[in-house]
């Protein structure tokens, strides 16, 4: 019956209805011997119960795995993939709304589900646990992951400099990098923090580390000397808040040749080996909607207020318009001869050298292993 099953449907050569089929055989075969069991001395029977009753717990919870794995691995052949991006909505996404709203993504041959991440789990958290197959996250993160845990790899790089900042009041006596060591600095945690602690030990400043998740607020009440800040959106805040950018010192990260590009597509090692197609669609979708956001801005900047109001993310049109100008800024780099998406080898020999002084790796995969689809970029 069970090869007849499996010549009829399809289905049944799936290796978890194998499994199931096995079992209802084992089933019935047991039920035929009954009356043997029955006749064995009740200490030899009841063991032999144990014995399957203890195998099927035992197989219980990695058939659960399996069946998962294989359910994830069936839905990515079939087109439908999870992207998980590295914030709350915002302009900064706006490529990626555009290429799902405007059907780029399913034009690829993709269902792209858009997970957005925050405060708590990162990205990066999301593809360690299976729950996305694609992440956005920095490059000099990436680069340490990929140390730490091998199997990470670059499939495209969208922000092409860096917005990077760190921000000081001036009336608290910092002018120069070196006036903030000792004093209360605030800047992200976790993965975005890789560039600020290059830039801490490359200019032998040691600041007392403040955590700095969503808010500004400490700074804007003094609590902290300076924080951290993105150019597309914190240092914008301030002036919202109504402080004059002459009150404020500002440190780009790039004046220190720490500019690293940011915002890149990234997904494993495994995935990038076995379903190279879908990872190269997906790579051409996303940069097909980043060129629309590019030559549509207005529309661009409705779609991400909807995605904002949707998500209950606070949004307001002049922000989300800076916002969107600053990364197209970043993406669409004046005097550059590559298209968006690529990561040329020389800066990512810069990232890791930078990133080696500042100690916080002692190793980098080669460029061609990090950065695969740079052999054959579409």
């Amino acid at each position: 019956m069970g090869h007849t099953l499996r010549a009829q449907f399809p289905l049944f050569q799936h290796p978890i209805a194998s499994f199931l089929l096995t079992l209802t055989r084992f089933r019935r075969e047991c039920a035929d011997s009954a009356e043997r069991r029955s006749a064995l001395p009740k200490s030899e029977g009841c063991g032999r119960v144990v014995a399957v009753v203890a195998l099927f717990l035992l197989l219980t919870p990695a058939l659960r795995t399996f069946a998962a794995a294989a359910q994830n691995t069936d839905e990515f052949k079939r087109g439908s993939v999870r992207l998980a991006l590295q914030w709350l909505p915002q302009s900064q996404f706006a490529g990626f709304y555009l290429a799902r709203d405007l059907g780029y993504y399913s034009e690829a041959g993709l269902e792209v589900t858009l997970l957005h991440t925050g405060p708590g789990p990162t990205s990066l958290d999301f593809l360690k646990e299976g729950k996305a197959d694609f992440v956005s996250m920095f490059l000099a993160d990436a680069i340490i992951h990929a140390e730490e845990a091998p199997g990470l790899v670059h499939l495209a790089q969208i922000g092409r400099r860096s917005n990077l900042l760190l921000v000081a009041w001036k009336d608290m006596g910092i002018s120069s990098p070196a006036d903030l060591s000792g004093r209360r600095v605030s800047y992200w945690p976790g993965v975005f923090s890789a560039t600020f602690t290059a830039f801490f030990k490359q200019n032998g400043i040691q600041p007392e580390a403040i955590p700095q998740h969503h808010s500004i607020n400490l700074f804007l009440h003094r609590g902290v000397a300076a924080c951290a800040a993105m150019s597309y959106n914190e240092y914008y805040r301030f002036y919202e808040a109504g402080v004059d950018f002459d009150r404020l010192t500002v440190f780009k990260m790039q004046d220190y040749d720490l500019g690293f590009p940011e915002d890149g597509l990234y997904t494993t090692a495994e995935n990038a080996r076995n379903r190279a197609g879908p990872c190269r669609a997906l790579r051409t979708a996303t940069l097909k909607g980043w060129e629309y956001a590019r030559q549509n801005p207005e529309k661009a900047l409705e779609v991400v207020l909807r995605e904002s109001r949707q998500a209950g993310v606070p949004a307001c049109r002049p922000h989300s318009r800076w916002m969107l100008q600053q990364i197209l800024d970043s993406i669409y780099l004046p005097g550059q001869e590559s298209a968006p998406g690529h990561l040329e080898p020389e800066i990512y020999t810069l990232a890791v050298k930078k990133l080696k002084t500042a100690g916080l790796i002692k190793s980098a995969p080669a460029f061609e292993t990090f950065a695969p689809f740079e052999r054959g970029t579409p």
